[in-house]
């Protein structure tokens, strides 16, 4: 694969420290700030999404304000007291490692252990249903604490922490060793992804460039002194500002109603489908920086599955087979090739590696000296252990709570292949909003049938929603911060640490915050996300299924479309189609982001047709403008919304 000017960000000077106690301490400061405050802007005050995709929207505003005003301050101050190149991207990692917890994860957490006794009802059975297969020790039993949580205690009354410290403590070994996998399966691919496949990386582009040191020395980044950064800055600033004060002053300033400039729903197919087109300029921006093929592929498998959709529309292909609740491929047929497209995608992935991996594999276990690994977070034999160790905790843990063992290895493999999936894409497609097209536990379900799994399983099964579905996973964040330990010189052992410490810092952030603003204002309030996962599981414990047959058949035709698309790119130079297209392309959010990839493919062609790499690199800071001027005005409308008490003063979805 051939080098990209997008691995050309200058690094900071060989002697310049990077693991610092500067560093560390901003850098809990910002992840806290990070999952303390994006859980209290989205779920209280229902602003801006700034953790919800893998944007990470809340990280980029901390970063641009270190970098232009504090920073800069600091140094005119004194210069010894500013952070340096490598230490901004430490504290940098630490925001991003934090950015998957508070909304994505902790929410749902802490929702997850209580819904299913605080929403049983006479009408729905849970009582009779789900609530014999759940272990006491699993969930929040006692109604008055749920009741607590979901409808609030008073502003008086102490939060029961005892009860809700039993259980969290039960789930704490779970959690370490579902965070662990994550980060050692990223430390073993690591060198393979970046130095190997030369992956772009394209969401860590904004921070690179804002992190530059001139060769002066001067105080402010050579990146804020561009003129044609601050123009494509001006432009969404400008409607995002413009936005917020229409929600302040509607009859005052009526402009700017809509959260996109445009926003329009054309219905086709005879009326059964509606082509959404949306302006975002935070997605031209990001999608500035890919390669045009997989630009290309990205947005032509989106509409192609939705001409597929529109046909069946019209056709009245149906299925009546769900998969269960969760997934982002809404159509069934197609959601079962995207489960196969995602297997073959990750089975490709290994086979693409398995050199990499035979050298991982010697290295940690015959100590071959021909095989370096002195610049990973992580040993290969260390991080062959804690993979392993990791992956021994989740499926016993599962076991200890009803899952049948073959069932725990089955969901746990399931859930690697689309997390790994999901991070390959944002790796190197640069998606900044989306999700992993299905569920595992839906697959599960489905590709067996729910009365092979019996009762007590699929109950438990319920409780794997919580870490296989969302739009962002530690996994993703700990490949872009792997990106990032680039430059920050040879020893990156610390880093490692540095990745735990913020995911703890991120955890008991979200917890003290959600936990705090759940009995003040009551969860049912705040805008959490979960509870589909037990209403699907009490249909199939209502109506036992078989296996769905159908649901394999679509799942070998994607892995055999996959199949061949990854072969074509492999043998042929010419071959227009890349594979990420057709895994990423038919869930729902691209059905509204396909507009912004056309807009950025097409632009970028033109670049480069007519002016080639250089007009293409003199460029790169007006998209990159774009993307901070999309995110700005949302961070500082949610500091003034604190003050005001506004809500829902929303100025970009993630």
């Amino acid at each position: 694969m051939s080098t990209t000017p997008e691995r050309t960000a200058p690094k900071a000077a060989d002697g310049a420290p990077a693991f610092t106690a500067k560093s560390v301490l901003v850098g809990c400061a910002g992840a806290f700030s990070v999952s303390a405050g994006a859980a209290y802007g989205t779920l209280y005050l229902h602003g801006s999404f700034m953790a919800l995709g893998t944007s990470m929207p809340g990280a980029v505003f901390l970063l641009f304000l270190l970098t232009l005003f504090i920073n800069p301050l600091l140094k005119l101050v004194h210069p010894s007291w500013g952070l340096n190149r490598r230490e901004l991207l430490v504290v940098y990692v630490m925001m991003v490692m934090a950015s998957p917890i508070p909304t994505l994860f902790v929410a749902k957490f802490l929702s997850a252990i209580s819904y299913p006794f605080y929403y049983a009802t006479a009408e729905n059975e849970w009582r009779e249903l789900i609530h014999p297969y759940i272990p006491d020790w699993l969930m929040v039993h006692d109604l008055e604490t749920a009741r607590k949580f979901y409808e609030g205690s008073g502003r008086d009354e102490p939060i029961p922490w005892e009860v809700w410290r039993s259980v969290i403590g039960v789930w704490t070994p779970f959690i370490c060793a579902l965070f662990l996998m994550m980060i050692s399966f990223m430390a073993i691919l690591r060198k393979q992804w970046i130095e190997h496949e030369r992956l772009i990386y394209p969401l860590m582009q904004v921070p690179l460039a804002m992190t530059e040191e001139s060769e002066d020395d001067q105080k402010l980044s050579p990146f804020f002194k561009n003129p044609v950064m601050w123009v494509g800055f001006a432009i969404p600033a400008l409607w995002g500002t413009l936005h917020g004060l229409y929600n302040y002053f509607p009859e005052t300033i009526p402009i700017a109603q809509n959260v996109d400039p445009i926003r329009m729903e054309v219905q086709v197919f005879r009326r059964t489908a509606d082509l959404y087109v949306a302006l975002r300029f935070n997605i031209i921006g990001f999608f500035y920086f890919l390669k045009t093929d997989i630009a290309f592929s990205l947005w032509f498998f989106n509409l192609l599955s939705f001409a597929v959709r529109g046909i069946f529309g019209i056709l009245g292909v149906v299925s009546s087979e769900t998969g269960g609740a969760g997934h982002a491929v809404r159509d069934p047929f197609l959601a079962y090739q995207a489960m196969g497209a995602i297997l073959v995608l990750f089975l490709g992935g290994i086979w693409t590696a398995r050199k990499h991996l035979q050298g991982v594999w010697r290295k940690a276990f015959k100590g071959d000296d021909g095989i370096d690994d002195s610049d990973e977070i992580l040993s290969y034999r260390a991080a062959l252990i804690v993979l392993t160790a990791s992956c021994l905790v989740i499926v016993g843990w599962l076991w200890l709570a009803g899952l049948p063992m073959i069932f725990g290895l089955t969901i746990l493999f399931l859930g690697v292949v689309i997390i790994f999936g999901y991070s390959r894409v944002v790796a190197e497609g640069g998606l900044s909003d989306g999700s992993p097209p299905v569920v595992p536990a839906g697959i599960l379900v489905s590709a067996v049938g729910s009365s092979v799994i019996g009762a007590q399983g699929l109950v438990v099964l319920a409780t794997t929603f919580l870490w296989t579905t969302g739009r962002n996973f530690v996994m993703v964040s700990c490949a872009n911060s792997l990106r990032l330990g680039e430059e920050l010189g040879r020893n990156r052992r610390p880093l490692f640490w540095i990745i735990v410490l913020a995911l703890i810092v991120a955890m008991g952030g979200a917890v003290w915050m959600v936990m705090l603003l759940s009995h003040k204002y009551g969860a049912i309030n705040l805008w959490i996300w979960s509870g589909g996962n037990y209403s699907y599981m009490e249909k199939v414990l209502r109506t036992p299924t078989d296996f769905y047959g159908w649901g394999w058949v679509n799942m070998g035709i994607g892995a055999a479309i996959m199949t061949g698309l990854m072969v074509a790119r492999w043998l042929y130079v010419w071959w227009p189609l890349h594979p990420l297209g057709y895994v990423i392309g038919p869930i729902w959010i691209m059905d509204h982001l396909w507009f912004n990839m056309f807009i950025a493919w097409g632009i970028k062609v033109l670049v480069l047709k007519y002016g080639g790499v250089r007009l293409y690199l003199k460029t790169r800071p007006f998209f990159m403008g774009m993307i901070l001027g999309y995110f700005t005005p949302g961070g500082f409308y949610l500091i003034v919304d604190h003050f005001t008490g506004m809500t829902w003063n929303v100025i970009f979805w993630g």
